[in-house]
């Protein structure tokens, strides 16, 4: 079974969600790229991303891409679990490649 709170689990389920769709758009970073943007200069010293590696070869987390996702949720659920700055740097790294969409829609919709 999964581990970590139902928090850390969504999470998880998001990130894994996010990386297909990278993956899937061919953009030349991933999520591993998009949260080292995110943290690493926050955290300084502290910064780690090694769990996304294992997170990844997980297989009881790859179930969960058998459960339907959107943009929308995925977004919102970093959102609401506290990890905004994960959909910021993933906005301005597409941004940067000339991929538009709703930031005011996606991200803070919610917000209203």
């Amino acid at each position: 079974m999964m581990s970590g709170s139902e928090n850390e689990r969504e999470v998880a389920k998001a990130l894994l969600q996010l990386d297909i769709y990278l993956k899937a758009l061919k953009l030349p970073f991933t999520v591993k790229d998009v949260y080292r943007r995110a943290y690493q200069h926050r955290l300084g010293e502290y910064y780690n991303d090694h769990w996304i590696d294992l997170l990844m070869a997980d297989p009881e987390y790859q179930n969960c891409l058998q459960e339907p996702f959107t943009v929308y949720t995925i977004l919102d659920t970093l959102n609401k679990n506290g990890h905004a700055p994960i959909n910021y740097a993933l906005y301005r790294m597409t941004r940067r490649l000339d991929i538009n969409y709703s930031h005011a829609y996606v991200i803070g919709i919610t917000q209203e």
